[in-house]
């Protein structure tokens, strides 16, 4: 599979990344050598320097045959050209990268596909709609859907008094069995578990389970599902506005910014919540916000640390549910080890968007998710497989690797000991970053 990626700022580079750890052939195009140079000697990829609206530039970068074109650069009409050329010359699939809500109406797509932009992405957007879902899913502190949300896995950290704390998985009782856990994060490192893991409380544990059981997985990680309504968010910026008019009615949101421009913007622009004046690190400032009446908190500065901070002192001033964006992944650990509730990475949103947009065009990728450390891939068991009528129990599973969940003849289930496999089943399989050629093997 070809590639072609026109940036190689931020996005472009984050998803350059992600996307060479596969059997694909990235090509990448910046005018500024220095960032390629970076990218050349970090990444499995070719870089081409030249200007991403050059023809000539375009074909060395295998644009004429390239299966997935992606114009990352921080302006949304250089974007839409770029896309517009790759597709008079061959792009079979065009990503342009946007700044604005609009490009994403409905109404507005025709438009939009006729000027050769086949899909766009808006990294606020998925930012503002992953805040929402975790708004709606106040235990946990992350959740991803598959196979039309029958299958979940969920990120949730394990509480002191929770009934799985302290116990092997190997001694867990039919009665736990109702979901699989198949990653753990502990002290800043991603585990993948066998029946010799113990549990610890505060482990942030992967779990793999069905709609129907997330009552029962709830309370076997200490958590009652409490429903959150009053939303204070510090930082007045594209996040926060698309946020609050796109989260449904019953949340009644605050904004907290320090930038009086911001504030008057804000006003200007969107009249469904009040906006504070002031710099949200000052307990007086989030004191006059309502604080100690938020149920949550978000923090969506432009600095990671901010962000950190001011979650830090939400949770002492009382807030049950913390989100910080997190704009560089060395911080993810951090946040963690401060157990900030939710924590999201605009570049993994937009990766794991962009796997399912492969997914969704029947690509050969089998990337699903990208995790801090791990990912999660979907891979089907083909006809002559040495899984193909094999029991769970009795294979030997490279350690980097375990099986998180399944999905067969269109019905989501769990993987246990006793699953005997078949072919044309579609399992998810969660993984070590760089343990996706094991992974295939298994399949192959």
């Amino acid at each position: 599979m070809i590639i072609t990626i026109i940036g190689a700022g931020t996005l472009g580079s984050h998803l350059a990344k992600y996307l060479s750890e596969e059997k694909m052939d990235i090509y990448i195009v910046d005018r500024d050598t220095t960032k390629l140079a970076m990218l050349d000697s970090e990444h499995n990829l070719m870089t081409i320097a030249g200007d991403a609206i050059d023809l000539e530039v375009l074909r060395q970068a295998k644009t004429e045959v390239c299966d997935l074109f992606i114009a990352a650069t921080e302006v949304a009409e250089r974007n839409f050209v770029a896309c517009g050329l790759a597709k008079s010359i061959g792009a079979k699939m065009t990503l342009a990268h946007v700044d604005r809500v609009d490009y994403l109406d409905t109404r507005n797509r025709e438009v939009v596909k006729r000027m050769g932009v086949d899909n766009v992405i808006y990294p606020e957007y998925l930012l503002s709609q992953s805040i929402i879902e975790s708004l709606h899913h106040s235990w946990t502190c992350n959740w991803y859907e598959f196979n039309k949300g029958e299958l979940i896995l969920l990120g949730v950290r394990l509480d002191r008094d929770a009934p799985l704390a302290g116990k092997y998985l190997r001694e867990l009782s039919p009665e736990e069995r109702v979901c699989h856990v198949a990653a753990i994060r502990r002290s800043q490192n991603t585990l993948i578990p066998n029946g010799n893991h113990r549990l610890l409380p505060n482990d942030i544990l992967y779990i793999a389970t069905t709609r129907a059981n997330l009552d029962e997985v709830a309370r076997l990680t200490g958590k009652i599902p409490t429903e959150i309504s009053r939303v204070l968010i510090a930082g007045g910026g594209k996040t926060s506005e698309l946020t609050v008019r796109n989260a449904a009615k019953g949340f009644n949101f605050t904004i907290v910014e320090g930038d009086i421009v911001k504030c008057r913007a804000f006003i200007d622009n969107n009249h469904l919540c009040d906006v504070i004046h002031g710099e949200p690190t000052e307990t007086e400032v989030l004191s006059e916000a309502g604080i100690d009446k938020a149920d949550a908190f978000v923090a969506l500065s432009d600095i990671a640390s901010e962000n950190v901070l001011t979650c830090l002192l939400a949770a002492d001033l009382g807030v049950d549910k913390t989100i910080a964006e997190v704009d560089r992944t060395q911080f993810i650990n951090l946040a963690e080890s401060f157990r900030i509730g939710t924590i999201l990475n605009k570049q993994m949103l937009v990766a794991n968007a962009v796997f399912q947009l492969l997914i969704d065009a029947g690509a050969a990728s089998p990337k699903c998710l990208a995790l801090p450390d791990a990912e999660v891939v979907r891979l089907e068991i083909k006809d002559g497989s040495r899984l193909s009528g094999a029991k769970v129990k009795d294979l030997r599973l490279p350690e980097e690797l375990t099986f998180a969940g399944m999905i067969r003849d269109g019905k989501s289930m769990l993987v246990t000991g006793q699953t005997t496999f078949r072919t044309g089943d579609n399992v998810l399989v969660m993984c070590f970053a760089g343990a996706l050629q094991k992974a295939r093997k298994l399949f192959s």
